[in-house]
């Protein structure tokens, strides 16, 4: 039985893309497969589940050279969990640039398009093969993927593509998008229990830059002042896990849904340094910079900081 599975930590798109996708290959397919996650959810993620009447994956710590595996929402193998290299990956769907690093023993599918998310390119495979008579929460799942990943189409990265798979998925979902998203949005929005580590760690990448480890992580919500009123544990947090992993700077963004902007928060003067020049703008007397129209990981925040370094 073929493994689905995303990047860790995981989030919505990482999460429920592999659950439709192995439902796709093993009842549309006939190639009998099963999701996994990768790490623990968040509360955006379990409410997705939770509002379609999903099942939470099954949790995979390891691969074995046993397992045969289906990678999807990365191709980054720092995003993966350990034994990628002794799995064998048959297939890999990703919307994310390529990073390199992966190796496999024989050709493998691989299908990496831009779109906003890899739920979009999953409804197209599934629409390409004359196959769109989906369950409704098979649409529920990928239409929030699309949501999520996309904060409801303001993100750059988000695709006319995206806005009309989005409106097919919300039919057969028989969900109206912007009430759905709104709930959504409430959901990643509720960091109640979560420690500041959590936060830092939720939804965060790490980057070779310049011969550094470079990590970036972004909250996205719709009540960013209780992060802000958070920043003093927060920058003991970064300057911690910074020491710990060996990171050469830990760029921590706010995004703020509603206004479609981002807060950079950092600890260190070259980090100040480096985000001054390649954003052109100077943190205040607080020690935050405010960047208005700036959401977007892939397209906006690593780039402009990776240019410099």
């Amino acid at each position: 039985m073929l493994k689905v599975i995303g990047h860790t930590p995981p989030d919505t798109d990482t999460v429920c893309s592999p659950i439709v996708y192995a439902w796709y290959l093993s009842n549309r397919r006939g190639t009998p497969a099963q999701a996994f996650r990768s790490g623990d959810l968040n509360k955006e993620t379990q409410f997705v589940l939770d509002y379609f009447g999903v099942e939470v994956p099954d949790n995979l710590e390891s691969f074995s050279a046993d397992d045969e595996v289906v990678i999807i929402d990365t191709n980054n193998p720092d995003e993966l969990i350990t034994g990628y290299d002794v799995a064998t990956i048959v297939e890999l769907i990703d919307h994310h640039k390529l990073t390199g690093g992966l190796s496999t023993s024989s050709p493998i599918r691989i299908t990496i398009r831009p779109t906003g998310c890899s739920a979009s390119i999953i409804w197209e495979i599934i629409k390409g093969e004359g196959n769109q008579d989906i369950p409704m929460e098979m649409a529920g799942l990928l239409l929030a993927c699309i949501l999520s990943d996309t904060l409801k189409f303001s993100s750059p990265t988000s695709t006319e593509k995206d806005r009309d798979y989005a409106d097919e998925l919300a039919l057969l979902a028989e969900v109206d998008i912007d009430e759905f998203a709104e709930k959504l949005f409430d959901a990643k929005s509720n960091l109640d229990g979560f420690t500041s580590e959590e936060i830092v760690k939720m939804d965060s990448k790490v980057y070779e830059m310049g011969g550094d480890k470079i990590r970036f992580s972004v909250m996205e919500t719709t009540k960013p002042q209780i992060l802000l009123a958070m920043e003093s544990d927060l920058k003991e947090t970064m300057n911690a896990i910074k020491s710990e992993d060996s990171l050469g700077g830990l760029y921590f963004f706010v995004v703020d849904i509603l206004e479609n902007a981002s807060t950079l928060i950092v600890t260190s003067d070259k980090e100040r340094e480096v985000a001054e020049k390649a954003f052109g703008e100077s943190f205040d007397e607080n020690g935050r910079m405010y960047l208005p129209g700036v959401v977007s990981r892939k397209k906006q925040m690593i780039p402009m900081i990776e240019g410099v370094l």
